[in-house]
């Protein structure tokens, strides 16, 4: 799951949309961008309301929560967290506080 959090809402937004929204193109087009430069180029030409397409953008830990929930809900059995934001540890810890203590995680035993 792609998201991005932040402590407020327009930050979240511009984290998503500065790191993310070259990766919002849909196949075919994405098969055949041959060039990082070239996707940055067409990358100057998706707006910031474009990444709620693609990314999950909220400043609320209990509304990520709710997300995740409901894809448990609908049967995922393994739920991966990717923030696209390169701040990692605001992240980690309130997801590790507030998001994951809401959701029924069980860890696998070791193999």
């Amino acid at each position: 799951v792609h998201l991005s959090y932040a402590g407020d809402e327009d930050t979240a937004l511009r984290i998503a949309h500065d790191q993310w929204r070259t990766n919002v193109f849909s196949p075919p087009l994405c098969w055949d961008i041959d060039s990082v430069e070239t996707f940055d180029e067409a990358a100057k030409h998706v707006p910031a309301e474009a990444m709620r397409d693609s990314v999950q953008i909220s400043a609320d830990p209990d509304r990520h929560a709710a997300w995740l929930h409901h894809l448990a809900e609908i049967g995922f059995d393994e739920i991966y967290l990717h923030h696209v934001g390169q701040e990692q540890q605001e992240f980690l810890d309130v997801f590790g506080a507030k998001v994951l203590p809401q959701l029924d995680v069980t860890p696998k035993p070791p193999r």
